[in-house]
């Protein structure tokens, strides 16, 4: 929708379309993140139309605007759906509600790897978040670590072990890797999310292993320097009116149980301790936040993202990944930032759909 547009229906509800769930290994995540956002955006001014993706690719959608219930939103509701066979019939019924945004609580492959973004884009949609383009770019470690290191920007050192050396010769490869990286090390699906797809080997026994669990579902593996010291994310949201890029407060990490932020440290309820804002000086802060607003300029990301960071024990600072479409669950990094500049979660959800539709 253009501006224009926007301006006529100012006083109207804008129609919202949010999806979640999908094929990837988040799904349940994006199911949590959801219902989240489906409860938190203010039915006074929005139409809300929750739309289900099933693992398997059909897509649910709502039959009627969401009105609201005690519990709030279940979407594991049975009733109430009109079941679609995949994007292209779904987006095609969405479009002809008249549906505003789209707001994609999707993660990994296919919600946030540019294949939904670009589908939108065909259909006529305006959504939340970053286009096909910068979403593909994002979503690929591989590629995002070639443009950062191009523009300088500090990453841990890596290799990429492309389909030959995946199909034979696993155990000298991973010898040779040892001696290159040294141990620990880190073995990545440079497609995967919710760090599901990592592993940290300590030995080559574990990097064999992490070859062979990981090589039957990606076509190439990211090998990665391990670089010991404090976890430090940063998500970056563009400003309502004027579009302008922030960065938000630093988060840092402790795990609890495990030696890195892994899935069950996110998600549980006796998961990471998370120190908001980052316990660091001026300075330091300053440089982290900085670090992510580069990425997001330079992966042409738009709306919303969230840059992982580690901060070396030498005091180098070292960036991970870019997640383009960070997690909204009750424990998600995002809307903790968000709350510690007196931003609410419905607040936020609200300006990322409104800044969308000016879109």
């Amino acid at each position: 929708m253009g501006l224009e547009r926007a301006q006529v229906r100012k006083s109207e509800k804008l129609r919202i379309a949010v999806l979640m769930g999908g094929p990837s290994s988040e799904h349940d995540v994006s199911l949590q993140g959801g219902k989240n956002v489906v409860d938190a955006l203010d039915r006074r001014r929005f139409d809300v139309r929750p739309v289900v993706i099933t693992r398997e690719g059909r897509w649910r959608v709502a039959t009627r605007a969401w009105s609201g219930a005690p519990d709030g939103f279940d979407p594991l509701r049975e009733s109430g759906w009109r079941e679609l066979e995949g994007p292209c019939e779904a987006l095609v019924h969405l479009k002809g509600r008249g549906t505003d945004v789209v707001l994609p609580i999707l993660h990994g492959r296919f919600g946030e790897d540019g294949t939904l973004q670009a589908c939108l884009l065909a259909a006529g949609i305006p959504f939340v978040g970053s286009d096909s383009r910068a979403s593909a770019l994002a979503a690929d470690k591989i590629r995002t670590k070639e443009i950062l290191g191009f523009h300088g920007i500090p990453t841990p050192r890596f290799e990429v072990l492309g389909p030959e050396a995946l199909r034979r010769g696993r155990q000298a490869t991973a010898a040779r890797l040892a001696e290159v990286f040294g141990l620990p090390l880190v073995v990545k699906d440079p497609l995967g999310g919710s760090t599901l797809e990592v592993r940290i080997c300590d030995d080559v026994g574990q990097v064999q292993a992490a070859m062979d669990e990981l090589a039957p579902a990606a076509e190439r593996l990211l090998v990665e320097a391990y670089v010991k010291g404090r976890e430090l994310t940063v998500a970056v949201l563009e400003e309502l009116e004027s579009g302008r890029a922030v960065a938000l407060p630093v988060i840092e990490i402790r795990p609890r149980k495990s030696r890195f932020f892994d899935y069950a440290e996110k998600y549980s309820a006796d998961g990471a301790e998370e120190l908001c804002p980052a316990p660091l000086d001026e300075a330091l802060t300053a440089r982290v936040q900085a670090l992510a607003l580069s990425v997001h300029a330079l992966l042409g990301l738009k709306g919303l993202s969230r840059t992982d960071l580690m901060l070396a024990e030498d005091g180098s600072l070292h960036v991970l990944e870019t997640n383009t479409m960070p997690g909204m669950t009750s424990r998600s990094l995002v809307p903790r930032a968000a709350a510690a500049i007196g931003l609410s979660f419905p607040a936020l959800v609200e300006s990322l759909v409104r800044r969308a539709s000016l879109s």
